[in-house]
């Protein structure tokens, strides 16, 4: 068997750099800060998405699955399984829905709204320390693209477009 060796193009075999890539820029930030505020929460006892579900619910009470994984950005299944955790947890209570006895409604239990105000404490101490390294502008100016982003490519999915109207942010 011969191997034969090709030498890169110089520069690379691509073009583009991974790191500049917007994706890849908003993948590796997003498990940097969510890294940081998993080690804020660790003695919790919570997961970071079981924190953002116990939040939700505790802001929301009396939501339903669905309600929930909208909220949360992900599918119901994945939210039901979420919620059954802090329940099992004691942390939340699940009844069925008075006027439509098909949904689950989720209640806050007293335990899981003590819970759920500490982890607001905590987020909003996580929030003013991300504020001190970049400043209350560039984090409001973040916001404003991510919603533009999201509401992007809400656009693209839902008119199957491979294109949006261009927007700006400021």
């Amino acid at each position: 068997m011969t191997t034969t060796s090709v030498a890169p193009p110089a520069g690379g075999a691509l073009q583009g750099s991974l790191e500049s890539g917007l994706g890849f820029r908003l993948g590796r930030g997003h498990r940097i800060v969510r890294g940081a505020w998993h080690a804020r929460i660790a003695d919790l006892g919570l997961s970071g998405a079981q924190a953002s579900t116990l939040r939700a619910i505790a802001e929301r009470p009396g939501s339903g699955i669905r309600e929930l994984a909208r909220t949360l950005g992900t599918d119901p299944m994945n939210a039901k399984r979420l919620a059954d955790g802090l329940e099992t947890a004691g942390l939340v209570a699940s009844c069925a829905d008075p006027a439509d006895r098909r949904v689950r409604v989720l209640n806050p239990t007293p335990a899981g709204v003590q819970l759920a105000r500490e982890v607001e404490d905590r987020a909003r101490a996580w929030a003013a320390t991300l504020e001190a390294m970049v400043g209350r502008e560039a984090i409001a100016d973040m916001l404003r693209t991510l919603d533009g982003l999201e509401a992007g490519i809400a656009e693209l999915a839902t008119d199957g477009a491979d294109h949006v109207t261009v927007r700006g942010h400021g």
